[in-house]
């Protein structure tokens, strides 16, 4: 394995920050290694070199360079991966991009699989003496299929993402295609220019599953034991063949939600992959979906509940089937398709309706009225959280009824009617606090904080947000901990102290690309270009 003899080492730093000497620019040589399943990446790499020569590099006082083989030197009589290795050793920075492709074998590599890996170990190796290369890993995105039975080459990869999640030394980040590779090498190229690197060992993001349905398949998962065994018994071995797959689907959903709260992200991933891989559990997708959703994977997590709506029927006037496009509507509505979403909604509901189900009912009128708030259609979207309200208020659903108290604050904080927001808000921190649900708090501290800096009170402000980052930090929350952060830093932003907002905003954006929701990236990054110089 790559990283088996990986010895944790402190960084030294040796970047300078950027210069404004544009007439003498600090030279950034960045080197590529890939297999050769991503020749489409290594030409974008050189793309987004000159973009960033012709624009960022002027202003940053810095010239990018690009390394890779397609620029090595041809020679005679020397191996030719030791001429390429001069150029990893010339390397201020080190990008490795990895699909399904382990990469070539190296038979004149003494103790390494490919020349892919010979090249990491080489920058990885003087990294651990001298602190420089800076290494960037990228892995493209694998479809679930293919993660639960992979072949020789691609074991080997998924054995390395393994690794790397457990050394925490190295940063890395997936891409789906190549503007997601193209982004993701601007923003680590600019971040290094500008010596804003997010630490590779921040804290890992904790990711709790529904409860109930941990128990359910705990559940279940004895049921199918104790089938299997009555068939067995009963000579039926057909059944206890089928009671068998069953059992270790729901083993391995177990196991992955146990790696996904221990922060595993990676592992919880691929154990995920082969535990819904042909499975007809119900619960097992349930988790599925909500573990993809929740690391930002929204096609497979559509994919898992597209699976259960076929093994339920889609047109079932059931609570699960409901269930199931209600969550498909979260999923439009996160994508910003707030059409498909709204449709998505009004057909849970109906059926919800059908049934009686008042909890199902109440829970896609606040999803209806998250649709409007998007489409700023205040008045309607707080009907909906007022019929929501209602209905938890009769059945006593504390948790609920504060999840409402949130959302109609930000209506009224929207209207500008801050007392009322701060009033609501409060009402909802008060039964988060009650109750001990710490998210809960977070958010309800954080609502207070918007609505103090809009009063223009600073400190205040300050108090709520740093309350809200303490809660995300313990829950190891990091789109939690990216959002405070964000606060924060507009919050500095509001007392003038720029190179404070930037530092503020820089670690948010960081975060929301390390948990996969660009639009927030995007959105923090314009508010980091939009500070003035320091």
């Amino acid at each position: 394995m790559m990283l088996a003899c990986l010895i944790l080492a402190q960084r030294l730093r040796h970047i300078s920050g950027p210069t404004n000497m544009t007439n003498n620019p600090r030279t950034i040589r960045g080197f590529i290694a890939s297999p050769g399943d991503l020749a489409v990446e290594r030409r974008a790499f050189k793309e987004v070199i000159d973009e960033l020569n012709t624009g960022f590099g002027d202003g940053a006082g810095v010239k990018f360079e690009a390394l890779g083989w397609e620029d090595t030197l041809a020679s005679t009589g020397r191996r030719s991966q030791s001429v390429i290795n001069l150029e990893v050793d010339r390397a201020d920075v080190f990008i490795l991009a990895m699909h399904r492709r382990w990469g070539r074998e190296a038979p004149d590599a003494q103790h390494y699989s490919s020349y892919t890996e010979e090249e990491f170990h080489r920058a990885f190796d003087r990294w651990k003496k001298d602190g420089d290369p800076e290494i960037f890993v990228f892995f493209k995105h694998i479809d679930a299929a293919s993660m639960a039975d992979p072949g020789p080459q691609l074991q080997q990869v998924l054995d390395f993402r393994r690794e790397l999640e457990d050394s925490r030394q190295v940063l890395y980040r997936p891409f789906a295609d190549e503007a997601g590779f193209k982004g993701e090498v601007d923003r680590h190229l600019r971040a290094y220019a500008k010596g804003e690197l997010p630490k590779p060992d921040a804290p890992r993001d904790k990711i709790l599953l529904p409860l109930p349905i941990l128990e359910e398949v705990k559940q279940a998962r004895a049921a199918a034991a104790q089938a299997e065994r009555r068939a067995e018994q009963e000579h039926h071995q057909a059944e206890a063949a089928l009671a068998r797959v069953d059992e270790l689907a729901l083993e391995l959903a177990q196991q992955a939600a146990q790696a996904a709260l221990d922060g595993r992200v990676e592992q919880a991933r691929q154990t995920f992959a082969k535990a819904h891989q042909g499975t007809t559990n119900l619960d097992v997708l349930y988790l599925a979906f909500d573990f993809y959703f929740r690391t930002g994977d929204l096609a497979t997590s559509e994919e898992m509940l597209e699976r259960r709506l076929a093994l339920g029927n889609r047109d079932a006037e059931t609570a699960d089937t409901a269930g199931s496009l209600g969550n498909l509507g979260v999923i439009y509505g996160t994508r910003g398709e707030l059409d498909r979403a709204e449709e998505m909604h009004q057909k849970a509901l109906a059926i919800f309706e059908k049934l009686g189900d008042q909890v199902g009912m109440a829970i896609e009128y606040g999803n209806l009225g998250l649709i409007y708030r998007h489409r700023s259609d205040l008045d309607r979207a707080e009907e909906m959280y007022q019929k929501s309200l209602a209905i938890f208020e009769k059945l006593g659903h504390q948790e609920y009824m504060a999840s409402e108290y949130g959302n109609l604050g930000v209506i009224y904080q929207m209207r500008g009617e801050l007392r009322r927001a701060e009033e609501l808000y409060r009402m909802a921190l008060a039964i988060h606090a009650k109750l001990g649900r710490q998210e809960g708090m977070a958010s309800d501290v954080a609502a207070l904080g918007l609505v103090y800096y809009e009063h223009g009170e600073m400190d205040k402000a300050e108090e709520m947000h740093l309350k809200g980052l303490g809660i995300e930090e313990r829950l190891g929350r990091q789109e939690g901990m990216a959002r405070q952060y964000g606060n924060l830093g507009t919050v500095a932003m509001g007392r003038g102290d720029m190179k404070r907002a930037r530092e503020l905003l820089t670690k948010a954006r960081d975060l929301y690309a390390k948990v996969g929701i660009p639009y927030e990236v995007k959105r923090t990054q314009e508010a980091i270009d939009g500070l003035p110089p320091e």
